[in-house]
C-alpha cells in the first residue's frame, strides 16, 4: 500500500514538472513595435496571437520622441522589433544598435532613397542602417538651418535625409509592411504559422476596402489644393492622384520663419486655397496666421493616429480619417 501511494506521488511530481515545463517553454513571444501605425498593422498579424508593445503612445510626436525606461526594457528583452527606420524614429537609432543578437529587427522603410519599399533587416544590417543614419546627422542638421529658403513647391522634399519616411499613408507600402511582418513573425513562430497567414490575408483584404473607401471620397476633389502643417503627406497624396499638399513646415517642430508664412499664404490666395490643415497634437498659431484675411478655412488631419485608440482597427481608421477630413472640408461639411 505504501509503495502505491508512493508511486502516486511520485507520478503526480513528475506531471507537476511537465506542465511547469511546458509553461516555462510556451512563454509569449515579445513584439515591440514604434509608432501607432506600425503597433496597429502589427496588431492585425498577431491578433488572437500576441500584443505588440507601443513605444510612442498617446499625442507624443516621434520626432525627438524620448524613451522611458519600460520601453528600453521592452527593445532589450524584444523578440521582434518593428519600426518604420532611421529617417523617422531617430530616438531609437542608438537603442537598435545596441540590441540583443537574438533580436528581429525590421525596417520597414530603407534609409537609403528607397522612398517607402517594406525591407526585412537582420540585426547586423539594422546596426548597419542605424550607423549610416548618424553619419548623415550633421547633413541633416544643415538642411534643417536652410529649410526656410527652400521652395518646397507643392509637397516635395524632406528633412529626413532626402527620403519621406511616412510611408504608412500609401496602403500600398501598409500592404507591403503586413507581409513582412507576417513572413517575420511566421519565422519566429512556426507554430502559428496558419493563424498568422489568416490574420494576414484578412488584414490584406480590410486594406483594399480601406483604399476603394478613400479613392471614392477624394475623386471629386483631386484637383485642390490644400496647405498642411508639415511635409507628411506625399505618399497618400502620390496614391490616390491627389495635387500635392503644399507643407508650412519639414516637421512640426520646425518653426517656420515670417518669410515662409508669407509666402504660404502668398500661395493660399494664388492657388484658391480652401482647407489649412492642422494637427491634433500641434498648436494651431500658425494654422490661424495663414488663414486670417482668406477664404481658407481650418480643419484637422491626423497623419500618426494621435487621437486614436492603439490596437488592430487604428490603421484603417487613420487612412479614413484623412480621405473623411480632406473631403468634409473641401465639401463644405466641416
Amino acid at each position: 500500500m505504501i509503495n502505491v501511494r508512493a508511486g502516486i506521488v511520485s507520478g503526480f511530481f513528475s506531471l507537476a514538472v511537465s506542465i511547469a515545463s511546458g509553461t516555462a517553454s510556451a512563454e509569449p513571444v515579445r513584439v515591440v513595435t514604434s509608432i501607432k501605425p506600425v503597433h496597429s498593422l502589427a496588431s492585425m498579424v498577431l491578433e488572437g496571437i500576441a500584443k505588440p508593445h507601443l513605444i510612442v503612445r498617446g499625442a507624443n510626436s516621434p520626432h525627438g520622441y524620448a524613451m522611458r525606461p519600460s520601453d528600453a526594457s521592452a527593445l532589450a528583452h524584444a523578440d521582434a522589433v518593428f519600426w518604420i527606420g532611421p529617417a523617422m524614429e531617430t530616438f531609437m537609432v542608438k537603442a537598435v544598435q545596441s540590441l540583443p543578437g537574438k533580436a528581429r529587427v525590421v525596417a520597414l522603410m530603407d534609409d537609403d532613397e528607397k522612398h517607402g519599399e517594406a525591407h526585412d533587416h537582420d540585426h547586423d544590417k539594422a546596426k548597419e542602417t542605424a550607423h549610416k543614419h548618424e553619419e548623415h546627422e550633421h547633413e541633416k542638421e544643415k538642411e534643417k538651418a536652410h529649410a526656410d529658403e527652400h521652395d518646397h513647391g507643392h509637397g516635395h522634399g524632406h528633412d529626413h535625409g532626402g527620403v519621406d519616411p511616412h510611408v504608412w499613408l500609401d496602403p500600398g507600402h501598409a500592404a507591403e509592411m503586413v507581409e513582412h511582418i507576417a513572413e517575420t513573425m511566421t519565422a519566429i513562430l512556426p507554430a502559428e504559422a496558419a493563424k498568422i497567414e489568416a490574420n494576414r490575408d484578412r488584414a490584406l483584404a480590410t486594406l483594399h476596402a480601406v483604399e476603394d473607401d478613400i479613392r471614392e471620397m477624394v475623386e471629386p476633389y483631386k484637383n485642390e489644393h490644400v496647405v498642411v502643417l508639415h511635409d507628411a503627406y506625399g505618399h497618400f497624396t502620390r496614391h490616390f492622384g491627389l495635387k500635392g499638399f503644399i507643407p508650412l513646415t519639414l516637421t512640426p517642430e520646425h518653426k517656420p520663419s515670417p518669410g515662409k508664412i508669407r509666402e504660404v499664404r502668398h500661395e493660399i490666395e494664388e492657388e484658391n486655397v480652401r482647407c489649412v490643415f492642422a494637427e491634433p497634437q500641434f498648436p494651431d498659431t500658425h494654422i490661424k496666421l495663414l488663414i486670417e484675411g482668406s477664404g481658407a478655412k481650418a480643419a484637422t488631419m491626423d497623419p500618426l493616429g494621435a487621437s486614436l485608440e492603439p490596437g488592430p482597427g487604428l490603421y484603417p481608421k487613420l487612412l479614413r480619417n484623412l480621405g473623411s477630413a480632406f473631403k468634409d472640408c473641401l465639401s463644405g461639411k466641416s
